[in-house]
């Protein structure tokens, strides 16, 4: 049996390893059957300090396993019982909500008690937002969508259903759902058509859902696969599913502005990359998987601005997912092979960073000043760079998980994650 597999049978048991170093030697603890977490926190202390507690939710099993970036602690191993594929905090509370597509139900974690709840759901989670100065997290479940007041447990979900009739397999769904946080409204993206459907949670529950009709921008016919949308209505930025457009849409005046052809490769699927809208609302990043970014900057006008990354930097780099840091500064694209550092301003600024594995995860702390990512492969460890010079800063080994996946603090330097 090989070390990755080992380690997973260990972790079904709900055995947790520490160590000290990179080989180091390890002590096996028992997590027990229906615990939720294994700490060496005291009585009464808390989990919850947004800029300095990092949560890793692992790829291959039920952990979430905590560190203090100040000290490189390990803080607490959690185990809710199902698999962390969804995880979201709250920016300006303690609450923490984790879901797994195979499980009709989400947890809630109170980080400053450590006490969970656990909330039965119509079909399994798939995405959470939180809204920001409320109890309220709104929620996309398998063909529906609602919204959760997470301190009263009263749940709302709304009775249209974003389904396909193709449907085959219930571990699916055919739809995408962006948040507007301050405005609440929610946007859903049809997968099989080019059309997205609004609603605000503040408007009259059974008011109709609105239809965007989005298909005179996309020649292909292709439906709608991701984006973003800022948090008060201004915009939103989305990709076609076949990933030869992307869209930024103005609700206001329903103006369209595309980043015209993107990656294509006879009947290959090369999707996009998930777009991203910086801090101030102001530039708009999307990149096909090939490496062609494509920026808008609204202050500068309509016409984008276009990188192809593949011919400066590696032939073989495939980009995965957007953040930015520094003060708005930076946009950072990692992927397949690397992560490129890029000036906003100034096109010739750029550094790309090789790496053998593909990125998995990255997140931009409060400051903007430090880049966490975890990688698919290789000795599970939370990587860190510094923004303001591009260096490596020393990783931070992590225990009680198979692999690192997503990351999660409970605070950032932007709107989109």
């Amino acid at each position: 049996m090989d070390r990755r597999l080992f380690i997973q049978w260990l972790a079904s048991l709900g055995v947790s390893l520490s160590a000290t170093g990179i080989a180091g030697t390890a002590t096996a603890q028992l997590l027990k059957p229906g615990a939720s977490e294994l700490t060496q926190l005291g009585i009464g202390d808390s989990l919850y300090h947004p800029t300095r507690y990092l949560f890793i939710a692992d790829s291959n099993s039920n952990f979430i396993t905590v560190y203090d970036v100040n000290t490189g602690e390990n803080l607490a191993l959690l185990n809710f019982g199902i698999r962390p594929r969804t995880i979201e905090m709250a920016r300006d509370d303690s609450m923490m909500v984790v879901g797994d597509y195979e499980v009709s139900r989400l947890v809630l974690y109170e980080l400053e008690t450590r006490t969970r709840k656990d909330i039965e759901l119509p079909s399994p989670l798939y995405q959470a937002f939180f809204v920001p100065q409320s109890k309220l997290v709104a929620i996309a479940l398998r063909d529906q969508v609602g919204m959760l007041n997470y301190e009263t447990g009263e749940l709302h979900i709304y009775p249209e259903r974003f389904d396909s009739e193709h449907r085959n397999t219930h571990i699916y769904a055919y739809y995408n759902l962006l948040f507007s946080s301050y405005s609440q409204s929610y946007w859903i993206l049809d997968e099989k058509k080019p059309l997205m459907y609004r609603h605000s949670y503040l408007d009259p529950h059974d008011n109709p859902w609105e239809t965007i009709d989005l298909s005179a921008h996309i020649p292909s016919g292709s439906g709608l696969d991701d984006g973003i949308a800022s948090p008060e209505d201004f915009m939103v930025a989305l990709t076609s599913k076949d990933g030869s457009r992307g869209l930024l849409y103005f609700p206001e005046d329903g103006k369209v502005l595309s980043t015209g052809p993107m990656h294509t490769a006879g009947s290959t699927y090369r999707p996009q990359v998930v777009p991203y809208i910086d801090f101030y609302s102001r530039r708009i990043l999307f990149s096909d998987s090939s490496g062609h970014v494509v920026m808008f900057d609204l202050e500068k006008g309509d016409e984008p601005e276009h990188y192809y990354l593949q011919e400066k930097h590696h032939r073989n780099f495939s980009p995965r997912l957007f953040r930015s840091g520094w003060l708005e500064s930076t946009w950072i694209l990692g992927g397949d092979k690397g992560i490129v550092f890029q000036s906003y301003d100034d096109p010739e600024d750029s550094t790309y960073i090789p790496s053998r594995w593909e990125i998995v995860d990255m997140w931009v702390t409060g400051d903007s000043k430090t880049l966490f990512y975890t990688l698919d492969e290789g000795i599970p460890m939370v990587y860190r760079h510094d923004i303001r010079t591009r260096e490596a800063l020393p990783p931070i080994r992590i225990h009680g998980v198979v692999m690192g996946g997503s990351l999660r603090m409970g605070t950032n330097n932007s709107i989109c994650y």
